[in-house]
């Protein structure tokens, strides 16, 4: 979709260069009007006629004599003046027109940007972004600071800077160099983790998020995220062991946990359901892929809300953010039955 606006885009575009072609280069005056001098000795000569003359040639030349002579006043006494452009304004207005129309669809629907979110929404977050510049010196003051000692402790201070501005590559990288100085640090391994995850890893999330809460059986927003991890790689029976055991170490979203734990038995009933020839259910898909990050209702957690969402009416937005995934949210692996129910499913929210 896209594709034809851009399309139909140049093709307004072009339209509008061909409307304003004979404006390039210099205009070329119009030809030069007899001189003074001709029509002078011409208005002479019809005099001289006019006296051999009678009746009617008589007055047509003396009419021609009176018309040459007005030509005359008005040629000396008028200003040279410059040829005209013969410009299509009709087509020019109306290319410009749609070319403003086609531009405002485009960056609707194109500037990236998370999913259901308004050029508004994004510029007020930009702006609130901008406005906050005690944080950002702040990160940057850590930064220079880690780059300095380069140690594990000021690497992991930037880092937890980074992730709690939402920065997450600066944060990944501040990470990563915790990890090459303290191959052990807990805490850079579960937001490495957490970052796989959100990157469209859930294989990998899973394998560090298992070795973090192997270490520590409380760490909560591990288990958190390894459920999910889990429950992203269909491996349900496993993202249910994990977020039982978040709600045993007194995980402080308890609520939710439940409503994915009861998705993902609902998903375990759906795949036996299927098994045995039944389609797949658009709520039952909804909950299995999507559920963890915007809610169990499409209410928004770490993903937007959906409820109400505009993208919902955007013909192929959606099937397009699942299959590349858009912003922080990484591309979702189902089938295209799945998605198809998904779709359905979304319509009626």
């Amino acid at each position: 979709m896209t594709l034809v606006w851009i399309l139909t885009a140049l093709a307004a575009l072009l339209a509008l260069v061909f409307a304003a072609w004979p404006l390039r280069g210099a205009p070329e005056p119009f030809p030069s009007d007899p001189l003074p001098d001709e029509l002078k000795a011409e208005i002479e000569a019809l005099k001289q006629e006019a006296r051999e003359l009678e009746g009617s040639d008589r007055k047509r030349t003396l009419g021609r004599i009176v018309q040459l002579e007005r030509r005359l006043a008005e040629l000396e006494g008028r200003p040279v003046v410059s040829g005209a452009r013969q410009v299509a304004w009709p087509l020019l207005v109306a290319a410009a027109v749609f070319v403003l129309v086609v531009g405002g669809v485009l960056v609707r629907y194109t500037l990236p940007r998370a999913p259901g979110e308004t050029i508004t929404t994004s510029g007020q977050i930009s702006g609130e972004r901008g406005v906050d510049r005690a944080k950002l010196a702040k990160l940057n003051r850590l930064k220079a600071e880690a780059e300095r000692k380069n140690d594990a402790e000021s690497w992991l201070a930037y880092a937890n800077e980074a992730w709690d501005l939402a920065d997450y590559n600066a944060a990944a990288e501040g990470y990563k160099r915790v990890l090459d100085l303290d191959g052990k640090n807990l805490i850079a391994w579960r937001r490495m983790g957490i970052l796989f995850f959100m990157s469209g890893f859930p294989e990998d999330a899973a394998q560090v998020l298992s070795v973090v809460v192997n270490a520590d059986p409380n760490d909560t927003e591990a288990l958190l995220f390894l459920g999910n991890a889990y429950s992203m790689l269909g491996r349900f029976e496993e993202a249910i062991g994990a977020w039982e055991r978040y709600l045993a170490a007194g995980g402080p979203d308890a609520e939710r946990v439940q409503k994915l734990i009861a998705q993902a038995r609902a998903q375990l009933e759906a795949e036996a359901a299927r098994e045995s020839g039944d389609g797949p259910d658009g709520r039952v898909v909804y909950q299995a892929k999507c559920a963890a990050c915007h809610g169990s209702d499409a209410e928004g957690g770490l993903g937007p809300r959906l409820t109400g969402n505009p993208v919902l009416r955007v013909d192929g937005a959606v099937a397009e953010i699942v299959r590349k995934g858009t912003g922080s949210m990484p591309s979702i692996s189902m089938s295209e039955d799945e998605l198809q129910a998904l779709l359905d499913y979304l319509k009626g929210l």
